[in-house]
């Protein structure tokens, strides 16, 4: 089973490119599977895996979306395509085809053509650019990947690229909070005044943590020194922004909410 991951804002890093895709790969393997085989091909992150690994891939931040594929080579891609397309059921179809790999000879338009001629003749179908039944997607990366269907994510960054954070959880908003900036790349060190399941956080770290118990405030900065955190970040809302004695930059992701 194949997994193309599509990424967004990792894209426009520039020379820190290399760097962001790398740890979207290691958040993928630490969360879905550590048996995974990874490798980026051309502005595309592609997963062989054993089992479905859908639901552990929706957690990963930094994928904006991802498709189930199948494989084949380039010599056998129109017979291939088409018997994907015979277990379908469809009246109209379009194909979106997408030539990564520039190696290829023919271009994408050509690609979309030769496959929606060959399904017309065979199978009957009618081909329908806007109302179509079924959109068969073909990229042309190592191999042809075809696939059917888009699964959309959260996007943003791969958590850890941007350094760690205190979290101060209080409430369920606390939570909340902690996912806003893992989003935006941070690792989190979540602390409250007592016992709090962050199981949900869990779920979207690569490196699992424990909450950390402490009795005032001021225990956070020290906390943030030796682990080198850079800011706090709370649940405040905008009609509740309390005052915070610490001399850590106080991040309020919920503010507007």
């Amino acid at each position: 089973m194949y997994y193309l991951i599509r990424y967004g804002e990792i894209a426009l890093k520039g020379l820190n490119r290399p760097f962001f895709e790398n740890k979207l790969a290691s958040n993928i393997r630490a969360i879905a599977g550590e048996s995974l085989k990874i490798k980026r091909e051309r502005g595309r992150i592609i997963i062989e895996s054993e089992k479905d690994i859908s639901e552990n891939l929706k957690k990963v931040f930094g994928i904006v979306s991802f498709s189930i594929a199948y494989k084949t080579d380039f010599e056998n891609m129109n017979d291939f395509v088409l018997n994907l397309a015979k277990n379908k059921k469809f009246k109209t179809f379009r194909i979106t085809a997408n030539r990564i790999n520039k190696g290829y000879k023919k271009n994408s338009n050509e690609i979309a053509k030769e496959l929606g001629s060959l399904i017309v003749e065979k199978l009957k179908k009618k081909v329908s650019l806007e109302k179509y039944d079924l959109n068969i997607n073909v990229e042309l990366v190592d191999g042809a990947y075809v696939y059917f269907d888009r699964v959309e994510c959260f996007g943003g960054l791969p958590v850890g690229v941007e350094g760690k954070v205190i979290v101060l959880i209080e409430t369920k908003k606390g939570i909340e909070a902690a996912k806003r900036v893992m989003r935006r790349g941070c690792d989190v060190i979540p602390v409250a005044f007592k016992k709090t399941d962050i199981s949900e956080i869990n779920e979207y770290l690569p490196n699992k943590k424990e909450i950390r118990i402490i009795k005032e405030v001021q225990e956070i900065e020290e906390l943030a020194n030796n682990k080198n955190a850079r800011a706090l970040v709370v649940e405040d809302s905008l009609e509740d922004i309390k005052d915070y004695e610490t001399g850590l930059l106080v991040l309020r992701p919920l503010a507007f909410d």
